[in-house]
Order: C-alpha cells, then sequence, then structure tokens
C-alpha cells in the first residue's frame, strides 16, 4: 500500500508581482472554459488556488530544464490573481488540425515529459488532490490538448505554446497521449476506424520519434486507444468532484453541459473501440510485411 502520510505541502506562496508602468487596460481572453483569464499588457491574469504554488513551481522547472512554449509565473497580482507572461501565437483552430499539427503537439508531449521527468516536488496540492507522486508518476499538464495549444499564426503547424496549467498535477504519460489522441485525432468525433488508426499511429509515432531522441519510449497505439476511456472517463469524475465541492472553474464547465456532455463522447467512442482496435492490428500487420519486403 502506498503511503500517503507525509507532511503537508510546504510550497510558499507565489510572490507579489510589481507592474512596471502604468496598469494596463484588461482584455478578456478567448476560449478557456473554466473562465476567468484575462490579458492585462505582457501578462495573463487568471484565479489562483490552492494549487497555484505548485503550478508555478512546476512552470519553473520545466523552464529551467529548456522546454519551449511555457509560460513564465511572476506571482501574484494586487487582486489574488496568478500572473503569468503572456505567450504570443493563436490558437489551433480545432476543425484543421493537420497531420502535421497533431504530430507537432505529440512532439512538444515528448519534450515535456523529458524535462518533468526529475521534477519530484514531494507532497504538493494540485487542483484535484494533495500528495506525493508514486513511482512511475509524472506530474502531467493533464489538459495538453489542440485547444490549449498555440502555432505561431494561422494556418502554422508548428506549437509554439502550451496554456491552461492549472489542472496539473499526479499522472503517467499514457494519460496525457490519451487525452491528447481524444482531441486531436479527434476521437471525441468518430473519424472512422481507418482514418482514426492511421492518426492514432501518426501521434505516438511522432511522439516516440521525439522521445528517442531525450530517452522516453512511446507506449504501443493499441495502449492508447483503450486508455482514452480511462483517461476521460477520470477527466469527467474529476469535473464532477470539482462541481460538487464547489470549485467555480468546474461549475463553469457546467455551462458548456460537462461533464455530461464527454460522458456521452466517450461512451459511444467504447463502443467504436473494437473496429478501431482491429484497424490498428492490420495497419501494423500490413506495415511489418512492407518493412520485411523492402
Amino acid at each position: 500500500m502506498h503511503d500517503d502520510t507525509t507532511p503537508p505541502d510546504p510550497t510558499p506562496g507565489p510572490a507579489r508581482y510589481v507592474e512596471p508602468g502604468g496598469v494596463a487596460r484588461e482584455e478578456t481572453l478567448p476560449g478557456g472554459n473554466v473562465g476567468g483569464a484575462v490579458r492585462r499588457g505582457a501578462t495573463v491574469r487568471r484565479p489562483a488556488g490552492p494549487w497555484t504554488p505548485a503550478v508555478h513551481a512546476l512552470l519553473a522547472h520545466v523552464r529551467a530544464r529548456g522546454l519551449d512554449g511555457v509560460p513564465d509565473p511572476l506571482g501574484v497580482d494586487e487582486a489574488g490573481r496568478e500572473v503569468l507572461a503572456f505567450l504570443p501565437g493563436e490558437p489551433v483552430d480545432l476543425a484543421e488540425v493537420t497531420d502535421a499539427r497533431l504530430a507537432s503537439a505529440a512532439r512538444w508531449l515528448a519534450r515535456y515529459h523529458a524535462a518533468v521527468a526529475d521534477f519530484r516536488p514531494g507532497r504538493r496540492r494540485w487542483r484535484f488532490e494533495e500528495r506525493d507522486l508514486r513511482p512511475g508518476e509524472i506530474v502531467c499538464h493533464h489538459d495538453a490538448t489542440l485547444y490549449n495549444m498555440l502555432v505561431r499564426a494561422p494556418g502554422a503547424d508548428d506549437v509554439v505554446g502550451v496554456v491552461d496549467w492549472d489542472v496539473a498535477g499526479p499522472g503517467v504519460p499514457l494519460d496525457e497521449l490519451a487525452m491528447l489522441a481524444w482531441s486531436g485525432v479527434p476521437f471525441y468525433l468518430d473519424p472512422g476506424p481507418q482514418e482514426g488508426a492511421r492518426r492514432l499511429r501518426l501521434l505516438v509515432g511522432a511522439y516516440g520519434a521525439q522521445g528517442a531522441d531525450v530517452g522516453l519510449a512511446a507506449p504501443a497505439a493499441p495502449d492508447v486507444a483503450r486508455h482514452v476511456v480511462v483517461r476521460m472517463t477520470a477527466a469527467c469524475d474529476r469535473i464532477a468532484a470539482g462541481q460538487a465541492a464547489g470549485d467555480l472553474g468546474m461549475r463553469n464547465l457546467a455551462h458548456v453541459g460537462e461533464p455530461a456532455r464527454t460522458r456521452a463522447g466517450v461512451a459511444a467512442y467504447a463502443e467504436r473501440l473494437p473496429g478501431l482496435l482491429a484497424a490498428l492490428a492490420a495497419a501494423a500487420a500490413a506495415a511489418a510485411a512492407a518493412s520485411s519486403s523492402a
């Protein structure tokens, strides 16, 4: 049994951010169903919570490891909101998730997992739980989905930024790949078994190719496909628990039908899963045959 009796989270609160110059006008940022994010000058402000010190420690760590596309944590402002450096870029258009864009997202995820691998912060308060990491776990972004990624310009494919780190917490890399597959293949829609298999193999292949450069191994595509049900069910359960506990950000998700909307999508995906697994097996067999005859 895991011993989870370590002392309470000792992380100090973020430093008070002092804005240079005059006070800039605030502009509500698009997207983000949890709500509350505004841009003020070169910064982003959003509601803080007991999890904010741990998230800021995470951001500082991966930035120190050289990870690209991560906001600089600057502290808290006079209103108690967290302050992050604004990341330039354009939100990904979910109607135009090209193969190149999906592959870029997977490569960024592998770089993140390499950068966070040695972050062992001890017992910390995260948004959904307070505990230490268990063997085999890392601190996951937990929402590294296409809708939280930025590209340099409309129509560009390379991911240059990842936002919305507030639900980061303990997990395993497979959790992140499953969630990226949900949003990026995308499995929240029905791409059909052959196209779903092709896109999932592309995602896993891109993650594995980047991971090979930084000492990470990619899971098998069928394992990711199966884990989508596990990961997205857990996401729904966390949203529901947050709503019951009075987490305002999670309650805001009820306005867009969550978690009921995603639960229905996961149930539909589970019905399609056997066909997807069969298509993955056929694709793997075809690739092996082509390789042996080359």
